[in-house]
C-alpha cells in the first residue's frame, strides 16, 4: 500500500519502516468520520486490536470509569446482560479487558486466532458504540452507584466499591493529592477512576451525556499489532464506522501554567492498632515539561534512579543516615500531556519536613557543584536502556503492549510512532552522561523548585469512622429530602435491578455471541523447548528461546530449613546483591550489577512434595544479561551468592524497615492473595511454606523486626549467612540457562560442594481455622479453600473448565453484580489446592455463604444438559498460554521441579478439551471438601469483619 490508498472506507495517510522493530507503521484515517487508525505490522502470532478515545473529565465522580465498565454489559448486537462476561467464558483470548486512565479510555483485545480477534472486534465496537446503556439505567446502578435500601440503607455499586478500596491505600491517595495540587486546572487534577466521595453527584442523565459526547468514531483511535488479516479487520471495523457521519471531536487539555509553590497536609487511614509516629508520608513534585520532550523524560528516568534506584543512591542514603524516613523514592510521572517528576519520604513525621528539605537541599546542591559520579550514572542509563530494549517484558502481550504505546502521543496529535521507538532518545541521553547536563537537571527539577508544591500524609486511627459517619451523613440528609413518591421510586428502581440481575438471558441472546468450534482448537498444546542434561551431578536445563539475551537461573534446595528459618529466607533474597562482598563494597556492588547486569532477582519458591504433608523449599536466582556482559555477569553472580558479607546493619535495619512497609500497604491492597495464601497454609505443608514465606506470618514476622534492637539484629545477620553458607552449594543446585550460555561461563558458577540434596520439608498444616485478619480499609478480602490432595483427588484437566464456570457464570453474577464486590473467583492448582477469593468486597460474610453454595449450582448446571463448548474454549490458555521468553523459561522450570511432563500437559489437554458433565459432576466432592473443611481467611475493615459473625472466631491484626 502507499500513500493514498483505499481499503474499506480507509485512506493510508502515512507509512514507514520501523527497524528497532522489524515492522511497518500504516497510519489510516476513516474517510466517512475521520476515525483514526494505526496498524503496526509486526510478525506476530499474537494479535491485538484496540479502540480509544479520548475521555476528559471535569469532575471526580469516575464518569469514564462507569461508562468503561457499562458498555460491556450489553449492546444492541449483543442484547445479554454482560457480553465482556460471555466472552471470558468462550473466546481463546490471550487479553481481554478494559482501561480507565486520567485522559483516555481504551478497549484492547489480544487473539492467536484470526477468527478469535473478528469475533471479540465485532462485540468491542458495538459495545462501545451501541451500548445497552440508553435502554437499561439497572447498568448505570449496577456498575456506578445506587442506593441499596434495606435495614440501613448504603451506597452500592462495583465501581464505587472499588475506588473506595483503592483509596485505602496510600499511595492512591498521595497520588491523587499530588494530581490535584500540581493540576489545578486541567482534568489531571480530577479523580477519572472517581472519588468515593463524588461518585454519588453522578446523575444517569450526566452519564449518557458523555458517552453520546465522547464515544463517537470521530474521537476514535484505533490500534492493530501482529500479524493481522489487514482486510478482514478493515471490514470489520467500517461496517461498525460506516453508520456515523463525521462530527466536531476536538477535546483539547490546555497546558497547565506552572503553579505556586505550596504544601498542604492531609490524613489517611492507619488500624487502631499501629502507631502514629513514623508513619508520615511526603511527596513533593514538579512539572517536568510536555509528552514530546522524549530526550528529557528519558533523562529524568536515569536521573531518579541515580539519586533513590537503591538504598545505595545518595540521595536515599542521605534521608536514612540522618533517620528521617524509612523509605525514599524519586519517581517519573508519564503517560499524560505533562509528565511530573517528584521525590518521597515514607514513614516519616510531619515535623521533620524542614530537616527533610534540608538533607535533600544539600545533597543535591553537593550533586549539582561538584557533578555526578559517571560510572554511576553511566550504570544507571545502562540498566535503563537494558529494560526499553526487553520488549517482551512489558507486562502485558507484546502486540497489545505496543498498541498502547502507539497512544501515547498520538492521543495528544504528536507522532503516533514515539511512543514506540527508543534508540534516538537513548543515544541522546548517552551523549549527555558526560559533562554538566545532569547536574543542570537536579537543579531545574529538584533546586529551583519555586513551583514545586508538596503533600502530606499524616497518619489517622479516626479517618475511617470519619468516613464512615460522613457518608452516613449525607445518606441521611438525602433521605430526608425524599418524599413519598422519590422513595416509592427508588424501591421500583431497586427491584427493577434485581429483577434484571436474576433474570436469565434468553437462548437467542446467548446464540448471537459469536464462537469458535472445538475443532478450531490445536490437536495438542505448544512444546516448550527444553533439555535436561546431568552436568558432573548437577541438574542443567537448556531452554531454546531464539532471544540473543542470555539467561542464567540457579535454584538451590533449601527444603532443610525450619519453619522458623522461613522468613529469614526471603529476607535473605532481599539482601543478596545489596551487602558488602569481600572485595566489593555494598555502594560498588550496586554499580556492578547496573552495569554488567540486564535483570538480576533472588527469591524462594516451593513445590508441593509426595505428599500434602511434604514439600520442597528453593532459593532461587534469576539474572538476564546481553551477550558481551555474560563473562562479568556470571562472576559478579557467584561473588554476591558466595562471598556477601552478613556485616551491615544498617541497612539490614533499612530493608527490614522497608520490607515491613510494603508488606503493610499489600495488605490493603492485595488482601485476597494474603486471604488464600493462609487458606493454603491450613491443608498443606506447600501451604505452610508459601505462608511464613510471603503471608501474613511473613509479614508479622517483618513488622517484628523492623523495630528489634542492634543485638537481636545482630542474631539476624548470623541466621541469614548461617543459611546463605548452607543452602548455596554445588550439592544442593539445579542450573536453568539459555542455550547460548557456554560451558565455559557455567565454570564460573562453581560453588561449595556442600552435604547433598536434604529430603523433603515436612511442615505440619495449621488445620481449618476461621480467622480474620484486621487492615484499615472500607472494604474486604475473602478467601476459602482446602488441600483436594488430602482427600485423594488428583489434578483433572476438567478443574480449569469448572473453574471457568464457577467464576462467569456463578461468582460473578453473585459477588460482583449483586454483591457490589470489584472481583472474585475459584482457582484449582495441580498442587491440590483450591479455593475462593473476593477482591474490594464489601459484604466478605456474604460472600462466604455463596462459596458454600457452589457445589450445588454445578449440580443444577449439570442437570441441564449444558453445552460445555465455550468454556473449554477459554480454558485451553490455563495449559496452552500465551508466553514471552522469560515465561516460558519460568514455566518449562516449573513443570520440572513438579515432575509433570509434556504428556502429562497433553493428557490434562485432552481431558480439558473433552469435558463432560460427568467430569464436572465429579469434581463436586473437592467443593464439598472446601465447604465442610470450612478454613477462612478474610482480611478486612472491622465493620466488614464484624459483618461476618460466626463465620469468623479468630481476629488478627498485623
Amino acid at each position: 500500500m502507499n500513500i493514498g490508498t483505499k481499503i474499506c472506507g480507509f485512506a493510508v495517510t502515512n507509512t514507514r519502516y520501523l527497524p528497532e522493530l522489524n515492522a511497518n507503521l500504516w497510519e489510516m484515517e476513516h474517510e466517512k468520520t475521520g476515525a483514526k487508525l494505526c496498524w503496526l505490522d509486526r510478525e506476530d502470532e499474537n494479535k491485538a486490536f484496540s479502540i480509544a478515545f479520548k475521555t476528559v473529565p471535569e469532575d471526580s465522580t469516575g464518569v469514564f470509569h462507569i461508562l468503561e465498565h457499562s458498555v460491556l454489559c450489553g449492546s444492541r448486537k449483543y442484547p445479554v446482560k454482560e457480553p465482556f462476561v460471555e466472552l471470558l467464558k468462550s473466546s481463546v483470548q490471550t487479553f481481554l479487558n478494559a482501561m480507565t486512565f486520567p485522559d483516555k479510555t481504551v478497549y484492547p483485545v489480544s487473539s492467536r486466532n484470526d477468527q478469535d480477534l473478528l469475533n471479540l472486534m465485532d462485540i468491542y465496537l458495538d459495545a462501545v458504540l451501541h451500548p445497552a446503556i440508553y435502554q437499561k439505567p439497572e447498568i448505570f446502578r449496577q456498575e456506578g452507584w445506587r442506593y441499596e435500601l434495606g435495614e440501613e440503607t448504603v451506597y452500592q455499586g462495583v465501581v464505587f466499591n472499588e475506588m473506595k478500596g483503592a483509596f485505602g491505600t496510600p499511595a492512591r491517595v498521595l497520588d491523587s493529592q499530588m494530581h490535584k495540587m500540581l493540576f489545578p486546572d486541567t482534568c489531571y487534577g480530577y479523580v477519572s477512576g472517581g472519588d468515593p466521595k463524588h461518585i454519588p453527584d453522578l446523575s444517569y442523565e450526566q452519564f449518557i451525556a458523555n458517552h453520546q459526547t465522547y464515544y463517537h468514531p470521530s474521537n476514535a483511535l484505533i490500534c492493530l499489532a501482529g500479524s493481522v488479516d489487514l482486510q478482514a479487520v478493515l471490514e470489520k471495523i467500517d461496517s461498525f464506522l460506516r453508520e456515523f457521519d463525521r462530527q466536531p471531536a476536538d477535546h483539547p487539555i490546555p497546558m497547565q501554567q506552572p503553579v505556586e509553590r505550596r504544601t498542604e497536609q492531609i490524613p489517611y487511614e492507619v488500624g487502631p492498632e499501629e502507631p502514629l509516629t513514623e508513619r508520615t508520608i511526603v511527596s513533593c513534585g514538579t512539572l517536568l515539561g510536555d509528552y514530546t520532550q522524549q530526550e528529557r523524560i528519558f533523562a529524568a528516568y536515569v536521573l531518579a534512579s541515580y539519586l533513590a534506584g537503591d538504598n545505595e543512591a545518595p540521595l536515599k542514603r542521605a534521608i536514612l543516615d540522618a533517620k528521617l524516613g524509612q523509605d525514599v523514592k524519586v519517581e517519573v510521572h508519564d503517560g499524560i500531556q505533562q509528565p511530573w517528576f517528584g521525590w518521597e519520604v515514607w514513614n516519616t513525621d510531619a515535623d521533620k519536613l524542614p530537616q527533610i528539605r534540608s538533607v535533600l537541599r544539600e545533597t543535591l546542591e553537593k550533586l549539582a557543584r561538584e557533578g555526578l559520579d559517571e560510572a554511576r550514572l553511566e550504570a544507571c542509563y545502562n540498566r535503563f536502556a537494558f529494560q526499553l530494549r526487553d520488549r517482551d517484558n512489558a507486562g502485558l502481550p507484546r502486540s497489545l503492549a505496543e498498541a498502547l504505546n502507539v497512544l501515547e502521543a498520538w492521543l495528544y496529535g504528536g507522532d503516533p510512532a514515539q511512543g514506540l521507538l527508543v534508540e534516538a532518545p537513548l543515544a541522546a541521553v548517552e551523549k549527555h552522561l558526560k559533562g554538566d547536563f545532569f547536574a543542570r537537571l537536579i537543579r531545574e527539577l529538584l533546586l529551583d523548585d519555586g513551583h514545586s508544591v508538596t503533600a502530606v500524609l499524616v497518619p489517622s486511627h479516626e479517618l475511617g469512622k470519619e468516613k464512615a459517619a460522613a457518608e452516613k451523613a449525607r445518606l441521611e440528609r438525602e433521605m430526608a429530602l425524599w418524599t413519598q413518591d422519590r422513595r416509592a421510586q427508588l424501591e421500583q428502581q431497586a427491584k427493577s435491578l434485581q429483577v434484571w440481575q436474576q433474570t436469565p438471558d434468553g437462548e437467542e441472546a446467548l446464540a448471537s455471541i459469536p464462537m469458535l468450534q472445538l475443532s478450531d482448537l490445536q490437536e495438542q498444546p505448544r512444546k516448550l523447548n527444553m533439555t535436561v542434561t546431568d552436568r558432573a551431578g548437577t541438574p542443567l536445563l537448556r531452554h531454546q528461546t531464539g532471544s540473543s539475551l542470555q539467561y542464567i537461573h540457579c535454584f538451590f534446595d533449601a527444603s532443610d530449613l525450619t519453619l522458623e528459618e522461613l522468613p529469614a529466607l526471603t529476607l535473605l533474597t532481599s539482601v543478596l546483591g545489596k551487602m558488602n562482598t569481600k572485595s566489593l563494597s555494598a555502594q560498588q556492588l550496586q554499580l556492578l550489577v547496573k552495569q554488567k547486569i540486564g535483570h538480576l532477582s533472588f527469591g524462594s519458591g516451593v513445590s508441593a512434595g509426595m505428599d500434602p504433608d511434604h514439600c520442597r523449599v528453593r532459593l532461587t536466582v534469576n539474572m538476564t544479561c546481553l551477550p558481551q556482559q555474560a563473562s562479568d555477569a556470571t562472576k559478579l553472580l557467584s561473588q554476591i551468592l558466595k562471598e556477601t558479607e552478613f556485616t551491615d546493619l544498617r541497612l539490614l535495619r533499612d530493608l527490614l524497615q522497608q520490607s515491613s512497609m510494603r508488606a503493610q500497604m499489600s495488605l490493603s491492597s492485595g488482601g485476597h492473595l494474603y486471604a488464600i495464601t493462609r487458606v493454603g497454609a491450613y491443608g498443606s505443608a506447600h501451604g505452610v511454606a508459601k505462608e511464613y514465606l510471603s503471608g501474613t506470618e511473613m509479614a508479622a514476622w517483618l513488622k517484628e523486626y523492623s523495630t528489634a534492637d542492634d543485638s537481636v539484629l545482630q542474631s539476624l545477620l548470623k541466621t541469614l549467612e548461617g543459611i546463605a553458607r548452607r543452602v548455596v552449594a554445588e550439592s544442593r543446585l539445579t542450573l536453568s540457562v539459555s542455550e547460548q550460555v557456554t560451558e565455559e561461563l557455567l565454570e564460573s558458577l562453581i560453588f561449595p560442594a556442600g552435604e547433598g540434596m536434604p529430603q523433603e520439608a515436612a511442615y505440619a498444616p495449621l488445620g481449618p481455622k476461621q480467622e480474620g485478619v484486621t487492615i484499615p480499609a472500607q472494604v474486604g478480602f475473602a478467601g476459602k479453600g482446602a488441600c483436594l490432595k488430602r482427600s485423594g483427588m488428583e489434578f483433572h484437566g476438567s478443574m480449569p473448565v469448572l473453574a471457568g464456570i464457577l467464576n462467569f457464570a456463578y461468582l460473578w453474577n453473585e459477588i460482583r453484580v449483586q454483591g457490589g464486590a470489584y472481583g472474585c473467583g475459584f482457582v484449582a492448582r495441580d498442587d491440590g489446592d483450591a479455593g475462593f477469593y473476593t477482591y474490594r468486597d464489601p459484604q466478605p460474610g456474604r460472600s462466604l455463604d455463596v462459596f458454600d453454595g457452589a457445589a450445588d449450582f454445578i449440580r443444577q448446571f449439570c442437570a441441564g444438559q449444558p453445552d460445555l463448548t465455550g468454556f473449554i474454549l477459554s480454558a485451553v490458555s490455563s495449559l496452552d498460554p500465551l508466553l514471552n521468553t522469560s515465561e516460558k523459561i519460568s514455566v518449562a522450570e516449573s513443570r520440572y521441579f513438579k515432575s509433570v511432563s509434556y504428556e502429562d500437559i497433553c493428557r490434562y489437554y485432552s481431558q480439558l478439551i473433552h469435558t463432560t458433565a460427568e467430569d464436572l459432576l465429579a469434581l463436586c466432592d473437592g467443593l464439598e471438601q472446601i465447604r465442610q473443611e470450612n478454613a477462612v481467611c478474610v482480611v478486612a475493615g472491622q465493620p466488614q469483619l464484624e459483618g461476618c459473625g460466626q463465620r469468623i472466631t479468630g481476629h488478627r491484626t498485623i
